[in-house]
This record gives structure tokens, C-alpha cells and sequence, in this order.
């Protein structure tokens, strides 16, 4: 076994918190694990910041944690980052192959970039071009007299650094990295084949949803929408004219890729009396509502990246991009809970996209769900920290 590692997954409705560790198998073996439900957070800023400390203390102690493990890993929601892209040359002169420490000082360069009120998380490469026309991810060994770098780099609040900081070392932990979720989510579970021409991964959490274009080993593009599953129980309560608690027990029993007819009735109790409604009106309701929300989100952010794309068509031969950041190739993946636990609504939401839409989990026995793939990636992510002499090492140290 190798060494063990920590991590608290802060989304907008739940905590979880997991000790883990890779096997000689690779495969991720679980030793401690929790999960509790809290206020969360909306907007980038948290509900009930008064509650945060004791529902983080419940979580671990939740998962009999014994603090051994004195590094906590927290993945940060996409809410509190913001992406920024930009371009690195770097000209050796002549021709000559590329090492890891050609790239590691790239990267190092990377580091120097600042934005007040924000903490630098990480930098990676979308792409390197190499010497204005080859374009890859894995330059190391090419021969190239110069490599332009189209980096991302990842900011994230010092509010939340300090908040989680402060709350993590008091509670017994010595360090605290940071690793945001959308980032080890896209870069650890897409496949690089995927990755090479650009991946979309659609976060959809409780109360909020993230559309990244994973590109490379970086998110190129990124934007939030309040969003989820809470929003869906909501609407779904209004409309019956129920209490949240009633349309929350509700939502598991539909299944929204069928066509139900109009005999067919789910049922429901408030308190002792039971209740049922046309499943043709309820699934109806939910189709429209997620098309409204959901999928018109979507839909824009394409339509924002087609445009960003025209911009950079006036850029030099360095860094043009000679593709459509989006095409009728790009894999989109769904992830989260928001609506993959919905029964036929991530079938529902790829007929709405006119696209296949691949639910993306990380690859653990027994924990290969949606709603925990960004814990086992931001696992995937400490494990590879661990590892010295590794660019991850280097960049997070």
C-alpha cells in the first residue's frame, strides 16, 4: 500500500470526507469514509458560514477518523475559482529536445502570475505548439527550438483558503492543499483521447451547475449557473402544491425517459394520506424546466465558446487555434448528482442536446457514481502529488 490520503469534498449541498490510498493494483482502497448533508453555498458565498466548522468536525468524526494523517486534501467548488488562459514562449535558440525540466520552468514562469483577493491553485498546459505548428500535449522528447505554451491557470478566493484553512488546522490537520474540483475532475477521469481536442464535463451539484471545456491537461473555458437537484425538488413542490420534504421523496420514484401514458400515476404521501399524479404531467413539468434551465445553459456556453473562438482567430500563428473549440466530435460528460441520481434524466437531457452525453465516474469498485467522482479524483490528484519528481509534485509543493 502507499501512503495515505485525506480528502474533504465541499459541494453545494453535501461534505464528504475519504481516506483512501492506491493498492499495487492502482486500484483505490477506502479506509475511511462520510458524508453529511449542510447549508452548502450560493454564489460564492457560503449559506451558513457560522455552521461550516461543525459540519466539517461532523463529517470526519462521522467517518472515525483518527487524524494520523496530518495533510487534508480540499476540493474546492468551481464557484469560489475563476480560469485564465494565456500563452508562454519559451525560444531555446536552436534545436534542440525537450526535458521535463524545459517544462517544469514553464510552469515555474506560470507561477509568478497573480490576481488580488485570489489564490493561485495551479497552472497547466491546454497545449504546447512547437515551433508555430506542432500541437500537443506531451512534448517531452520532441525536438523543437521553441515551444509556446498555452497555459490555464486557477484562481481561487482567499476567503474560502483562509475559512477552510483556519477550520482544518484548528480541527488537528497541519497542512491543507487545495485542488479544484472541475480541474482534477476533467483532467484525472476524461480520457486524454478525449482531452486532446477538447472534452465538455457539466457538473450538476444541489444547488450548482459547471460547464468546463477540458482541453489538454487545463479547463480552457469555464462558467457557473444556480442550478440542481434542490432547484428541481423546489419547482417540483410548488407545482403539486407539497411541502420540499414531499416532492424530495418523490423525485427518486420518476423516470423521465419514458413516455407514460395516461394511466399511469406516481404516488406520494403528506403525512397519512396518500396522494398520486399523471406521470405524463409530472415528467412533462421536469422536461420543460429542465430544458429552460439546464439545457439553455448549456446551449449558451456553446454559443459563447463559438464566439470566443472567432476572436481568437486574429491571433498570431502562436496559440491560433486552428479548430473549433467545439465540434460534432466533442464528448460531453455529466457528472454530479444533480440529475444522473434522477432516474432517465441524463438519457432525457442528451435528446435534448442532440448529443451523446457520457455520465463520467471515477473508476473505484463500489464508488464508480457520479456524485463521488470528484472525491476519488481529488484523491487520484494527492496520490499523484505524492509522487516526487512528478510535474504535479512540483507545481502544488
Amino acid at each position: 500500500m502507499r501512503e495515505e490520503f485525506a480528502v474533504l469534498d465541499v459541494g453545494s449541498g453535501k461534505l464528504n470526507f475519504v481516506v483512501g490510498t492506491k493498492s499495487a493494483d492502482e486500484i483505490f482502497f477506502v479506509k475511511n469514509f462520510a458524508t453529511v448533508e449542510y447549508p452548502g453555498y450560493f454564489n460564492g458565498e457560503w449559506v451558513a458560514p457560522d455552521r461550516l466548522k461543525s459540519d466539517i468536525e461532523s463529517v470526519i468524526e462521522k467517518s472515525k477518523f483518527n487524524f494520523k494523517i496530518k495533510t487534508l486534501y480540499v476540493s474546492v467548488p468551481s464557484e469560489f475559482t475563476f480560469v485564465r488562459t494565456s500563452g508562454l514562449l519559451s525560444d531555446a535558440g536552436r534545436s534542440k529536445t525537450i526535458t521535463s525540466s524545459a517544462i517544469k520552468d514553464i510552469h515555474k514562469k506560470a507561477e509568478s502570475f497573480k490576481v488580488n483577493g485570489y489564490t493561485a491553485l495551479c497552472s497547466s498546459a491546454l497545449e504546447y505548439v512547437l515551433d508555430g505548428d506542432r500541437r500537443l500535449i506531451h512534448p517531452i522528447g520532441e525536438i523543437a527550438k521553441n515551444i509556446y505554451a498555452n497555459m490555464s491557470y486557477i484562481f481561487c478566493k482567499d476567503e474560502f483558503v483562509r475559512s477552510i484553512y483556519k477550520i482544518a488546522t484548528e480541527l488537528g490537520f497541519k497542512y491543507v492543499r487545495f485542488v479544484d474540483g472541475i480541474w482534477a475532475e476533467g483532467t484525472q477521469l476524461i480520457d486524454e483521447d478525449y482531452r486532446v481536442g477538447g472534452a465538455v464535463l457539466i457538473d450538476v451539484g444541489y444547488a450548482s451547475t459547471t460547464f468546463a471545456l477540458i482541453e489538454g491537461d487545463g479547463i480552457k473555458f469555464k462558467k457557473d449557473f444556480p442550478f440542481g437537484k434542490g432547484f428541481l425538488t423546489d419547482a417540483l413542490a410548488t407545482a403539486l402544491n407539497v411541502d420540499y420534504e414531499v416532492a424530495n421523496e418523490l423525485l427518486p420514484k420518476i423516470t423521465l425517459n419514458i413516455e407514460s401514458d395516461d394511466m399511469s400515476v406516481y404516488q406520494y404521501n403528506v403525512g397519512n394520506t396518500k396522494f398520486e399524479s399523471k406521470a405524463k404531467e409530472i415528467n412533462s413539468f421536469l422536461h420543460s424546466y429542465i430544458l429552460s434551465e439546464l439545457v439553455d445553459f448549456v446551449n449558451s456556453c456553446v454559443e459563447e465558446i463559438k464566439e470566443l473562438d472567432k476572436m481568437s482567430v486574429a491571433q498570431s500563428a502562436f496559440g491560433a487555434n486552428a479548430f473549433p473549440s467545439i465540434n460534432d466530435l466533442t464528448q460531453f460528460f455529466l457528472v454530479g448528482g444533480g440529475i444522473s441520481e434522477i432516474r432517465g434524466a441524463a438519457n432525457f437531457f442528451a435528446r435534448a442536446l442532440s448529443r451523446e452525453v457520457k455520465l463520467l465516474t471515477a473508476g473505484t469498485a463500489g464508488w464508480d457514481k457520479p456524485y463521488y467522482a470528484s472525491t476519488f479524483a481529488t484523491l487520484e490528484i494527492a496520490d499523484k502529488m505524492s509522487q516526487k519528481n512528478s510535474l504535479l509534485e512540483r507545481l502544488f509543493r
